[in-house]
Formats: C-alpha cells, sequence, structure tokens
C-alpha cells in the first residue's frame, strides 16, 4: 500500500484535533474530487511499520483525539490489507481514542453484507474502525464547509453499534438542518409579506416583498450560495422571489 499524505493535525475530518492518513489509490474517480492525484494506487510513498509508528508517535499527545483515514480510498483490498497493522496497533497503544474511515463504498452494500463477510482482513480492519462516513462525493450535492464531509448525502455510521445489530446504524453529524429539506418542496402556504421603504426618482414608495421559504438579505438583494433570486419590477411594487434552489 502507498500513501499520499500524514497529517499531523486535522480538525475537519472528525471530532477534535486528530492525525490523519491519506492513503493512495480510488477507481471511484469522483466528479471534481479535491485529492486526484490520490486516485493512482502508485502515488506517493510506500507504507509500512515505520510511518506507523510515526503516527502513533503523532497521536501520543493529550489534545489528539483519534485517527481519521481517507483516501484515495482506504477500503480498496489493497489499502485494507495495508491498514490492518496501523488499526491494530492505534488501539492497542490508545484504546480510547477513536478511529473515522472515509470510504466511496456503500457501508450496507458493500461493506456490511459483503467485503465484512468474505475477507478476514475486512473483519479485523472494520471491527477496529469506530465510526465510517460512506458515499462517494457529489459536486451536485456540495455545500461549502459541511461538517466532517463534503457532499451531504454521505453518511456518518456508528460501526461498532452496527457490527453488533448487523444493520446500519447511523449517527448525525450535528448540521442536518442546514441541508435536510433541500430536496423537498416548500409547503403551499400564504407568503409572509413585508412593507419597506425604498426610493425611486427622488419619489418615496412603498415596495412590496414576498418572502421566500429560505433566508433573504434584503438590503443587498443577495441570497445564500445555494439560491438565487428573481427581481421582478412594475410600477407598483418590487417583488423578490426564490426563484429556485440550486442543487
Amino acid at each position: 500500500m502507498n500513501y499520499a499524505d500524514i497529517k499531523e493535525l486535522d480538525i475537519q475530518d472528525g471530532d477534535g484535533a486528530r492525525v490523519s492518513i491519506y492513503v493512495s489509490g480510488c477507481h471511484f474517480h469522483c466528479k471534481e474530487c479535491h485529492n486526484k492525484e490520490a486516485w493512482d494506487f502508485n502515488y506517493g510513498k510506500e507504507f509500512g511499520q515505520a510511518e506507523i509508528d510515526r503516527i502513533i508517535d503523532l497521536m501520543d499527545n493529550d489534545y489528539i483525539s483519534g485517527l481519521s483515514i481517507l483516501g484515495g480510498e482506504p477500503l480498496e483490498l489493497v489499502n485494507q490489507k495495508g491498514l490492518v497493522p496501523l488499526v491494530n496497533q492505534v488501539k492497542e497503544r490508545f484504546p480510547d481514542k477513536t478511529i473515522w474511515c472515509y470510504t466511496g463504498y456503500d457501508f450496507e452494500k458493500d461493506v456490511l453484507n459483503d467485503m465484512y463477510k468474505k475477507f478476514p482482513f475486512t473483519k479485523e480492519l472494520i471491527e477496529k474502525i469506530d465510526i465510517m462516513v460512506d458515499g462517494q462525493f457529489e459536486i451536485d450535492k456540495k455545500i461549502t464547509d459541511l461538517k466532517f464531509r463534503g457532499s451531504y448525502n454521505q453518511r456518518k455510521i456508528d460501526v461498532k453499534a452496527s457490527l453488533e445489530s448487523n444493520s446500519l446504524v447511523k449517527m448525525a453529524f450535528g448540521d442536518e438542518a442546514r441541508y435536510e429539506n433541500r430536496e423537498e418542496k416548500v409547503p403551499a402556504k400564504a407568503p409572509k409579506i413585508i412593507w419597506i421603504t425604498s426610493f425611486v426618482k427622488e419619489k418615496e414608495k412603498k415596495s412590496k416583498i414576498i418572502e421566500p421559504a429560505q433566508p433573504v438579505y434584503i438590503q443587498h438583494y443577495t441570497l445564500p450560495k445555494e439560491q438565487k433570486i428573481e427581481l421582478i419590477h412594475s410600477e407598483e411594487f418590487e417583488r423578490i422571489a426564490a426563484k429556485s434552489i440550486l442543487r
């Protein structure tokens, strides 16, 4: 197994401050992946005991909450075999620190009901992982600065609870409200009407604004990045409507 990078301090890929390893090799090739160089299984350097020792040394600090494993794709079979010694030694040395793993595979279909049953090294690896974030990155479901993942289709999974129940046990990221209604239609109800004062051709007039379902910053006629607005002008009023929600 090769690896692309080892981060000494990572606060984006799991709870608390973490050490992260990016393995090389991935066949998913997600559109607009931010780590394309790691698609190549030969990219980077060979991973071995020296790198494991380095990771354990980096984790031997009270402020480090655990290890995060990313890629590339950690659950490519060759990478699983390379990661087993790492997770075994990390858990032996730091039993109370968590291990997160990011994968493009579907946890239920590909991991729990396939690889976990077929391969002893998969079973050994998965049983040392605490949290798994599954699902491929989807650019049309990307929201800037989502918590601990790249697109909102990805799920946070309690691995140990899932193994015990032999079924998916999902966890909340903590910011689900930001995206949970993005694909639902706006409820059929009367819009809230706000009256503001504006000045047109040196004459004061009132403008009628119909408020959309999502927040609108009227002062600058701007919206969050996920939305766009359509300004409809007439002699009597000025209406701002959320014309669509971009995904």
